[in-house]
C-alpha cells in the first residue's frame, strides 16, 4: 500500500474483524505513520534511538525516538503482522510501529535484526561495506539490532504447506482474527 492510499484503504476496512499486514518483504513506500496513526487512539511512542557522542568516541546516548499520532479513520479491529527472517530494516521499523496497536499480534519468525540507517564505508580495491549509524531500540530501551523483532506467536511454513501451495502464516492470521488458536 502506498502512504497516500492509507485513508481510503482504512475507510473500506471499517467494521472488519481484522487486518493482516504482511511485512515478509521490504516496503516499496514508507506508510508507517499513515497506517500506524490509524491503529492507535493516542500518541504512541514506538522506537528509541541512540546517537554517537562525537566528543567521546565509542560512547552513545539515547535521543528522542518517534511516535505515532492518531489519524482518522481509526481502525478498531485486530491487527496481525506477518514477519520472517527476510523482514529487515524498514520492515522491522514498520513492525515496531504497527505492533503498538492495542489488538496487534506479530506472527512468524524472528526478523533479520538489521534495523537502522545505512552508512557506506569505502574500502580499498573499489570495495565497500555498510554499517548502521544509529542504534534502534524499543521505547523501554530493549535492543532490536542483531536480535531482530521477536514474534508474539512463532510459526514457520512447513514443507507440506509449501508443497500444497498454502501460505500457513496467512491461514494462522485468519484464525487469530476469528478468535481461534493460530
Amino acid at each position: 500500500m502506498r502512504a497516500a492510499e492509507a485513508g481510503r484503504y482504512f475507510e473500506s476496512a471499517a467494521g472488519t474483524a481484522g487486518l493482516i499486514i504482511d511485512l515478509r518483504n521490504y516496503p516499496s513506500d514508507f506508510p508507517i505513520f499513515q497506517i500506524g496513526g490509524r491503529l492507535v487512539s493516542e500518541t504512541t511512542p514506538f522506537v528509541q534511538f541512540t546517537r554517537a557522542d562525537l566528543g567521546n568516541p565509542g560512547a552513545f546516548h539515547f535521543r528522542d525516538g518517534a511516535a505515532l499520532q492518531p489519524l482518522a479513520p481509526h481502525y478498531k479491529g485486530k491487527v496481525v503482522i506477518l514477519i520472517d527472517e527476510i523482514t529487515q530494516s524498514s520492515a522491522e521499523y514498520h513492525t515496531m510501529a504497527f505492533r503498538t496497536a492495542p489488538r496487534a499480534v506479530v506472527l512468524g519468525s524472528t526478523t533479520a535484526g538489521a534495523d537502522g540507517n545505512v552508512s557506506t564505508i569505502p574500502l580499498p580495491g573499489n570495495e565497500r561495506s555498510m554499517i548502521s549509524g544509529i542504534g534502534v531500540f524499543y521505547p523501554d530501551k530493549r535492543p532490536t539490532q542483531r536480535i531482530g523483532i521477536v514474534p508474539d506467536v512463532e510459526l514457520k511454513p512447513t514443507i507440506a504447506g509449501i508443497r500444497d501451495g498454502r501460505d500457513e502464516l496467512i491461514e494462522a492470521a485468519i484464525r487469530i482474527i476469528r478468535g481461534a488458536n493460530p
